[in-house]
């Protein structure tokens, strides 16, 4: 059965964008690394972190947006207005290498200390930008922090045909989707990355697999007014791993490669990379919990205008705006500018600052909501 209140009337779910919201304001704080504020994201309180969620999330809100379009008579133009979406991503993604880039460089010229550009790894545009440029074209180069929207334009460039399986088998495509996800975990088989080693620090064939769980679950929303159904005992069960992942990162801390040798650490080792079983698990419980209480009717019952439904159903520009201003924060941090007070006045000045670009949105959107369709003019004879 399902708790009272947890079945969503057709059409844009609002506890999501309640909750899209509360992963924007997270990451944004934990990319401006260091502040005190840091300490208390739920990254500290378990496996995994907002950024989980934020990809969870867009499959979620993908299949809410695209999948019931494409499943009528639309599945050309669907198909286009998700590949235009992806380009969007991709351009937006090579102008935040320019302002990071720009920032950074700045603050280290002003303050005569090239070390500044390792916080971000930008020595590679620092030392060949036109080599720098072309590989961040590719998205072989990505910067600190700029990791997250080449994997995003990733996902949306792909799902026209993630839409095409689960037209025909939704089971099958999340199946698929999940031996890929093992095969890149066990194998270590991700997209290369240079100059910087090691593949992307996103890596798309194991992050697609929470990015189709979510669109599956949208696609159920869509179908049956809820994404998933309240077992007591699943819930009992979510809700003990969550407890486990809060004593084990307070306590013991993350256990160390080869902990439990000779099954791999992907098995066993909450790991973000090939996004390991511990944190896939912990990700999943920890939605699971809170979809089946009370803080999920909070959610949904928040006024389209509060600010974090606001920010959660303009993510992208608030996502980028969030960016820029934690770039330049960590700049400031690392030139002296720090302290609690410092801290928190600048994360609070960042939130507001999204809070003011979702408004203004929200605005935007309204007043053309509001506007009265053209008259169409007689058809030519």
């Amino acid at each position: 059965m399902n708790l009272p209140g947890l079945l969503a009337p057709p059409g844009r779910d609002l506890a999501l964008d309640v909750w899209r919201g509360v992963a924007l304001v997270t990451i944004f704080i934990n990319h401006v690394s260091g502040n005190v504020l840091e300490q208390f994201t739920h990254k500290n309180f378990g496996f995994s972190d907002a950024a989980d969620l934020f990809v969870f999330f867009a499959g979620y809100a993908a299949a809410s947006a695209y999948f019931s379009k494409y499943l009528g008579d639309e599945k050309l133009s669907t198909s286009l207005n998700v590949l235009s979406r992806s380009v969007k991503l991709y351009t937006t993604h090579l102008a935040l290498v320019v302002v990071g880039g720009a920032v950074f460089a700045t603050m280290a010229i002003n303050k005569g200390d090239l070390g500044l550009f390792s916080v971000m790894a930008l020595e590679p545009l620092m030392l060949d930008p036109a080599g720098a440029l072309v590989d961040a074209v590719t998205l072989r180069y990505q910067p600190g922090f700029l990791n997250i929207l080449p994997l995003y334009c990733v996902l949306i460039g792909t799902l026209p045909l993630l839409m095409a399986l689960a037209q025909r088998s939704m089971g099958a495509a999340v199946a698929a989707s999940g031996v890929l996800w093992l095969a890149a975990g066990l194998t270590g088989a991700n997209f290369p990355s240079y100059p910087i080693p090691g593949g992307w620090f996103f890596n798309p064939l194991s992050w697609q697999f929470l990015f189709v769980l979510g669109f599956a679950l949208g696609a159920r929303r869509n179908r049956l007014g809820a994404a998933t159904t309240y077992r007591r005992g699943w819930w009992w069960a979510a809700l003990a791993y969550l407890l486990l992942g809060l004593a084990v990162t307070k306590g013991t801390g993350f256990p160390e490669a080869g902990w439990l040798a000779p099954l791999p650490d992907f098995l066993t080792v909450p790991e973000k990379q090939f996004l390991s079983v511990p944190r896939l698990l912990h990700v999943l419980a920890l939605c699971y919990v809170v979809v089946h209480s009370p803080l999920q009717a909070w959610a949904r019952d928040l006024p389209r205008l509060h600010p974090l439904s606001m920010m959660g159903r303009h993510s992208l520009p608030v996502f980028c705006t969030g960016l820029v201003v934690s770039i330049t924060g960590v700049a400031f941090k690392q030139t002296g500018f720090d302290g609690a007070l410092f801290d928190i006045a600048y994360v609070t000045a960042g939130v507001g600052t999204q809070v003011l670009v979702a408004a203004m949105m929200s605005a935007t959107e309204k007043r053309r909501s509001s506007k009265p369709p053209t008259a169409s003019l007689p058809a030519a004879v």
